[in-house]
């Protein structure tokens, strides 16, 4: 195997390992809800008013398929991957600046941004956060590639800023001026495999939301319908 087919092998393991801790908690969550409403079936001889037994039988069809619709293509996303050993690619966390990080890839994607797209950065000094460089760089790839693809005529704005919250957590805000989510779009913005644009994977956001979990940062998203979207993450940095 040569250098770059082993450098895009380490680099979809490590995507294959955060994904599927988005598709673990999307099953969890799933079992929970058809547990529920198994459990308002039991129940429905003694409390006859309880719910509709059908309703009930739809819904926890309904969510196991969806469960095992993401677990396949989990198993579908793993067939190309090489066998290697994982532990030799393991890297030590270090200390981040996340303020120049930031500005080093964007500089970096300016090049390869569409014509009619604008990156603009705001980016005040921050604490160091521990973490994994190539893991940050990654994260942050993917959620300007998923504002690309918020942006259906490819022209808009994307603006990145970093800063420091009252609580001393340091702060990563990416927003663009793309079409924006409606309700139910945005409650599954981060689902593992979800996407309304036909042809996308709609990993992104779940890649990027699981590389933040395990720097143990939370992350939020904001979202209208033709007002563009905002997502912010928040992690605690590195105690002094």
């Amino acid at each position: 195997m040569g250098e770059s087919d082993m450098t895009a092998t380490v680099e979809r393991l490590t995507n294959l390992g955060h994904l599927s801790a988005g598709v673990g908690h999307h099953v969890i969550n799933a079992f929970s809800a058809i547990v529920s409403n198994a459990e308002l079936l039991r129940l429905k001889p003694s409390i006859p008013a309880i719910a509709d037994p059908v309703a009930l039988a739809d819904t926890i069809i309904q969510t196991a398929l969806d469960a095992a619709t993401v677990a396949r293509r989990l198993i579908d996303y793993t067939r190309p991957v090489t066998s290697i050993d994982p532990e030799r690619s393991a890297v030590e966390p270090s200390s981040v600046a996340l303020d120049r990080m930031v500005g080093d890839a964007v500089a970096c994607e300016q090049a390869n941004r569409p014509p009619g797209v604008a990156l603009v950065t705001d980016l005040a000094p921050t604490p160091p956060i521990q973490g994994h460089p190539s893991q940050l760089r990654a994260l942050l790839g993917h959620l300007i590639a998923n504002a690309y693809e918020a942006m259906s005529d490819r022209v808009g704005t994307i603006s990145i800023s970093t800063a420091t919250d009252a609580r001393g957590w340091v702060v990563l805000e990416v927003r663009d001026t793309g079409q924006g989510m409606d309700a139910e779009t945005l409650g599954r913005a981060v689902e593992p495999f979800f996407s309304t644009k036909p042809g996308h994977l709609g990993i992104g956001l779940s890649i990027a939301n699981g590389i933040w979990r395990r720097h143990r940062g939370t992350l939020s998203i904001r979202s209208q319908l033709g007002e563009g979207t905002q997502l912010r993450l928040c992690v605690e940095p590195t105690p002094q």
